[in-house]
C-alpha cells in the first residue's frame, strides 16, 4: 500500500486537491442557499429531489442522450469538413488564402445570431438547429488545428520519402500523423466542450427535446431547483468527459507522437 501511494504521490495529491475544491464549493452552496429562497438559491437537499424526480419522470437519461447524439453528429461534421478543408487548402497558397477569410468571418459572427437564422432555416421541432450551430461554431476551430498540424510538417521528410519512394502508408504513419495527433487531440478536448455548449444552448433557444429545451422550460417555469439539477447533470458530464476520456486520450497521443 505504502509503495502504491509513494509511486502515484503526485496523482493522489491531484485527487484530493480536486476533492477539496469540490467539497469548497459544496460548503459555499450550502451556506448561499441558507441565505435566500429556495427559488433564488436552492439547497443541495433540494436539488437533489429535483433530480430524483427528473429520473422518476424518465426525462433525464433520454434527453441527455438526444444532446450527446446531437453533439457527437455536428461535432464529427465538423472534423470531418474541416480537417478535408485543411488538406484542400494545402493544395496552393490561393485556396488557402480563399478559405482562411471564409472562416474566420463564420468565427466572428456571435453564435447567438447562427441560431437565430437556424431556427429561421430549420424550425424547433427537429434537430437542425442545434446540429447547424454545433458545426459551424466548431468548424473553424477543426479548419485551424489541423492546418497548424500540417504547416508543421517536415517538407523536406515529403520529398525525401518521394526520392526513395517509401510507401504511402509508411508516409501517413511516420510523417503525418505524428504532425497531426496533437492538434487532433487538442481539438477533441477544446472542441468537444464548445460543441456541448453549443448544443445546449441551441436547444435552450430552439427546440422541443434535449437538455437545453427542458433548461428552458424549468427557467419559464420558475422551478430554480430543477434548473440547479441540470447545472448539476451538465457539471459531472463534463467532469467524467474530460478526466475518464479527453484527458487520458492526450496523453496517449502525446507518448505516441514523442
Amino acid at each position: 500500500m505504502m509503495a502504491f501511494i509513494t509511486r502515484h504521490k503526485t496523482e493522489l495529491q491531484k485527487v484530493l486537491a480536486g476533492l477539496l475544491g469540490l467539497g469548497g464549493i459544496f460548503l459555499l452552496w450550502s451556506i448561499l442557499s441558507a441565505s435566500y429562497h429556495p427559488l433564488i438559491f436552492p439547497s443541495p437537499r433540494e436539488t437533489w429531489q429535483a433530480l430524483g424526480d427528473l429520473w422518476e419522470e424518465g426525462s433525464l437519461v433520454p434527453s441527455i442522450a438526444i444532446t450527446l447524439h446531437r453533439t457527437l453528429y455536428g461535432y464529427g461534421l465538423a472534423l470531418l469538413i474541416g480537417f478535408s478543408l485543411a488538406a484542400f487548402s494545402r493544395i496552393g497558397a490561393f485556396w488557402q488564402a480563399l478559405l482562411k477569410p471564409v472562416l474566420a468571418v463564420v468565427q466572428i459572427i456571435p453564435p447567438v445570431v447562427w441560431t437565430i437564422l437556424a431556427v429561421i432555416w430549420f424550425g424547433i421541432s427537429g434537430g437542425g438547429a442545434p446540429v447547424f450551430l454545433i458545426f459551424i461554431v466548431t468548424l473553424p476551430l477543426a479548419f485551424s488545428q489541423a492546418a497548424a498540424g500540417l504547416e508543421g510538417i517536415d517538407r523536406r521528410l515529403v520529398e525525401m520519402s518521394q526520392v526513395y519512394r517509401c510507401r504511402k502508408s509508411r508516409v501517413l504513419r511516420d510523417i503525418y500523423l505524428p504532425a497531426l495527433v496533437p492538434h487532433l487531440a487538442a481539438t477533441l478536448g477544446v472542441g468537444f466542450s464548445f460543441a456541448w455548449k453549443a448544443a445546449i444552448f441551441a436547444e435552450f433557444m430552439g427546440s422541443t427535446s434535449g437538455v437545453g429545451f427542458l433548461l428552458s422550460t424549468a427557467n419559464s417555469n420558475l422551478d430554480t431547483e430543477r434548473v440547479f439539477a441540470w447545472v448539476v447533470v451538465l457539471a459531472v458530464l463534463m467532469l467524467i468527459c474530460e478526466y475518464g476520456l479527453l484527458i487520458p486520450l492526450r496523453r496517449r497521443a502525446a507518448r505516441w507522437c514523442s
